[in-house]
């Protein structure tokens, strides 16, 4: 684990940018409370507290790492802690993970073959799809704008370059294949849906016999439910599973010990289970049981140390995969894969992760499909799409746009070819303000215009900032 009490030592590389409560932006909640230790600073409850309209100074810890993001301002910001500065001073928004695509996405060179193009995969698309090389990537979403960003953002490669303790205890990987630790098994299988499942599974291939030994059980499901206490301090359904999921590993002999030894833990993982509702969001334990959401995984965690495997339900480990060989007859509908992958539909999924698994999950849970089923406001906050369209707002714009890669690009992108009638323009929501020589503050340099056209007068910009409080123009970009 990463974090050590309550102030952490070490943090992940993945986290969100947050408010503190003393004002500042850090990098994520652990650099927060790493960075501020003891001082007594929490999460900001406050929505506006880094909103520089409310008074906010605008200040930051945020890293030199580069991890380039796009803003809606169309600009490329160093990380997403740097863009959250910028959406505290002036209220811009990401746009999407990745640098700024600077041509208009429909406009951008595709090919039409990688038969010849390196192998430079796996690649982390800002789609969130995982491809094997960045031709395939430019092949398979041509004018979606779609570029390379850091492997930490797509669910198959996100553990590609993790450093991996050598103390960890063995895991058998769902490709039959017995790894030293689950860190190493995803990382030598980056780009890859491999997941841990029970020891016996890569036991059982093992054998030549090919027979069941009542020691390494390759099910447990028609075995009565006897909870049973671990030498490990583990609670099994019964000794059946304690011997599937700990069996073939000749250090660690997991034995049945009085179950007073394990009734402080099952104390305490009753009392997380209370907690839990009925929502159907199916997850996958290494144990290959399917638990009805999260929070009923969390408590099989906490009762006998197993972990998600991934999202949607499990899959039979015993059968063979049929995998179909055409889906050209087959209409397309975005399907979201326990891969965090996006595929044309449920045939493409199967026929393009033959023997990898991969299960069709709800849409929610892959970025280019998370919004298809989104009921939407209806609010008037227009935007304007990398399809060069016009959106009543974002969330409608995600939704129309189902399984693509469509995100705001500046208003400007979608009026060049409008023409205006007299002083009419639409400015941003923007706050950027600006004094006026007229000694009035207008919230950016796009409202000064619109008041010199339509007062006839000769205002200019005299600095940046409100009047009164001259600022520097800061560059928080980097291009």
């Amino acid at each position: 684990d990463f974090v050590t009490g309550a102030c952490p030592r070490i943090c992940p590389p993945s986290g969100e940018p947050v408010c503190g409560s003393d004002g500042v932006i850090y990098a994520s909640q652990c650099e927060m409370r790493k960075k501020m230790c003891g001082k007594g600073v929490t999460v900001a409850t406050e929505k506006t507290a880094c909103l520089r309209s409310s008074g906010s100074k605008c200040e930051h810890r945020c890293p030199g790492d580069q991890d380039p993001v796009c803003g809606t301002d169309g600009r490329t910001y160093l990380n997403k802690c740097m863009l959250r500065v910028e959406i505290c001073r002036v209220g811009i928004e990401l746009s999407h993970l990745g640098p700024c695509n600077n041509i208009s996405a429909h406009r951008e060179n595709c090919p039409v073959s990688c038969d010849f193009a390196p192998l430079d995969g796996p690649i982390c698309g800002s789609d969130g799809n995982v491809y094997k090389s960045t031709c395939q990537m430019k092949l398979l979403t041509c004018g979606q704008g779609v570029v390379r960003t850091n492997k930490k953002h797509c669910q198959t490669t996100r553990h590609c370059r993790e450093s991996c303790w050598r103390g960890a205890k063995p895991a058998c990987g769902s490709d039959g294949i017995l790894y030293s630790n689950t860190c190493k098994m995803r990382a030598k299988n980056c780009g890859k849906h491999v997941f841990e499942v029970p020891m016996s599974y890569c036991v059982s291939l093992e054998r030549t016999s090919g027979g069941q030994s009542n020691a390494c059980p390759l099910d447990c499901k028609n075995e009565p439910e006897v909870s049973t206490c671990g030498s490990d301090g583990s609670i099994y359904k019964n000794e059946c599973e304690m011997q599937m999921l700990n069996c073939g590993q000749a250090r660690r002999k997991i034995t049945v010990v009085d179950f007073e030894k394990c009734r402080a833990r099952l104390t305490k993982c009753m009392k997380q289970q209370q907690r839990c509702g009925n929502e159907v969001d199916p997850v996958c334990g290494s144990d290959a049981n399917t638990y009805p959401n999260q929070c009923h995984l969390n408590v099989a965690v906490c009762l006998k140390g197993i972990q998600l495997a991934h999202v949607g339900e499990c899959t039979t480990l015993k059968e063979t995969e049929q995998c179909p060989e055409d889906c050209s007859e087959v209409p397309e509908e975005p399907v979201c894969g326990s891969d965090g992958n996006v595929y044309r539909s449920l045939c493409h999924l199967q026929r393009e992760t033959c023997g990898q698994r991969v299960v069709q999950v709800p849409a929610q849970h892959c970025r280019t499909t998370a919004l298809c089923n989104q009921i939407c406001s209806g609010e008037r906050q227009f935007v304007c799409g990398s399809d060069n369209k016009l959106y009543r707002n974002e969330c409608e714009m995600k939704r129309d746009n189902c399984g693509k890669h469509v995100y705001v690009v500046p208003m400007k992108r979608c009026l060049q070819g409008f023409l205006f009638r007299g002083c009419q323009k639409i400015c941003s929501p923007y706050y950027d303000p600006v004094c006026g020589t007229d000694g009035m503050t207008y919230s950016n340099e796009c409202f000064l215009e619109i008041e010199n056209c339509r007062s006839r007068s000769l205002v200019t910009k005299k600095y940046h900032g409100v009047c009164g409080q001259p600022t520097e123009e800061p560059k928080n970009y980097l291009y």
